[in-house]
């Protein structure tokens, strides 16, 4: 069994999940969820947490802020890392959500939230070439830039992440807007 997460990471887990619900890549429900696990896992939960695991029905901007009220220090590194890891196991688990996934690449991008030159690089022309392809208008196929995608995303460049204990989980990618 593994320890529980100290209040640092369960404050850069706050943060990737702030980062990921502003691009898109996560749901409240997602917050929410995972509020949820810790208060089932800790004695105490911090009322930052309780706070979290209620707030279901408000806006993402409102969830952020909340998110941002988590004690402790965040490790934005491994935080970056986090939001690559739910990006990469979304395509991994569902190559439909590619749209999506490039999206938020995207607003990464524009946040200047990418490190990797490489990746920053995909990210700037991922979202349009997967129009492009789409209507047959460039020369690789949808399912080549979904490759080009999982490639980038390399679990490499969260080599951070997993270090983090206690019950964190990466939440799927859906199409399409979030509430």
């Amino acid at each position: 069994m593994s320890a529980a997460p100290s209040i640092n990471e369960i404050r850069t887990q706050a943060e990737a999940f702030a980062s990921a619900l502003q691009v898109g890549a996560v749901a409240v429900d997602d917050v929410v969820a995972w509020a949820d696990a810790i208060i089932e896992r800790e004695d105490h939960p911090h009322w930052a947490i309780c706070e979290l695991a209620s707030c279901r029905r408000e806006y993402p901007p409102d969830v952020v802020r909340r998110l941002r009220d988590v004690p402790g220090v965040a490790d934005i590194a491994t935080s970056r890392g986090l939001v690559l890891r739910i990006l990469s196991d979304s395509l991994s688990r569902d190559p439909r959500c590619a749209d999506q996934v490039a999206r938020s690449l995207f607003d990464l991008a524009m946040a200047d939230e990418i490190v990797d030159p490489e990746l920053k690089t995909l990210a700037w022309w991922a979202w349009d070439a997967l129009d492009l392809a789409d209507a047959g208008m460039i020369e690789e196929t949808r399912n080549e830039i979904v490759d080009m995608m999982r490639r980038a995303i390399d679990p490499a460049l969260w080599d951070a992440a997993p270090g983090q204990s206690g019950a964190w989980r990466s939440p799927t990618v859906r199409s399409g807007t979030h509430s």
